[in-house]
């Protein structure tokens, strides 16, 4: 198979919003991702592009179009290449009144660093959970680097989007959610002391510059800082949080 000049040019365009909205396709960089592509949703794969020097033991459920170094290097934007390219399908989102997969739910308000965001999407699926719901202004959870960063996790796990915090709450409500926090870098609940927490509850975590958006009726909570940080980064605050989850259910 060789790569025509119209995949070429759909690769070139899936780096940018637009392209992956217009087509409904998205792009995976990299082995370890890739790999998470192929093994989790076969079904989605449009487009399989290796290096010549590729060597890895996969199966292919479509056949890969090789190509020479040079040619392959010109297609990807990430410093030493591991030598795939994916293009498939983007998965479709959870409808945002149906049933709920976890005992809690994490929010991401216009999380839109792709680093952060993608960091959060497989740290809490190394914890268990089946979804995430992000309100507008959030990093596209297809984004190439964002797929890369999460390792291929997005494929995994349910998105569920939403337009902004009240109208997320007004429909979690009817779902049984009974409490909404905003994480913050001081006062509120204190996270390791708080009871109940993770049950019938919404956890949300905010943009890096500027926090969590205002929700009426939240309570705030916080993770302890003995030291003299003023924050912490997100993803770094989602990992102890989700993890502190994983602490209480498992002893």
């Amino acid at each position: 198979m060789t790569l025509t000049k119209r995949q070429a040019s759909l690769i070139a365009a899936l780096r940018s919003r637009h392209g992956r909205k217009d087509s409904g396709l998205c792009l995976c960089d990299g082995l370890r991702a890739c790999s998470e592509v192929i093994a989790l949703r076969p079904d989605l794969l449009d487009l399989i592009v290796i290096r010549e020097d590729f060597q890895a033991e996969i199966q292919y459920p479509v056949d890969p179009v090789i190509l020479p170094a040079q040619d392959f290097d010109k297609l990807t934007q990430t410093v030493n290449s591991q030598g795939i390219i994916t293009v498939s399908r983007r998965p479709d989102p959870i409808a945002p009144d149906a049933p709920l997969s976890d005992p809690f739910v994490l929010v991401l308000d216009q999380v839109r660093d792709p680093g952060n965001f993608g960091t959060i999407i497989r740290t809490a699926r190394a914890a268990g959970l089946h979804e995430i719901v992000l309100t507008k202004g959030s990093a596209d959870p297809f984004h190439d680097k964002v797929i890369r960063s999460a390792s291929g996790a997005q494929f995994a796990l349910g998105m569920r989007y939403f337009e902004n915090l009240e109208s997320m709450a007004e429909t979690l409500r009817k779902q049984g959610i009974k409490t909404f926090y905003r994480t913050l870098p001081a006062g509120g609940d204190n996270l390791f002391r708080a009871t109940d927490v993770f049950k019938n509850s919404a956890i949300i975590l905010g943009c890096e510059s500027t926090g969590v958006s205002e929700l009426e009726g939240a309570a705030g909570l916080n993770i302890p800082m003995p030291g003299t940080a003023e924050s912490l980064n997100v993803a770094q605050a989602a990992t102890i949080i989700l993890f502190d989850y994983v602490r209480r259910i498992t002893t």
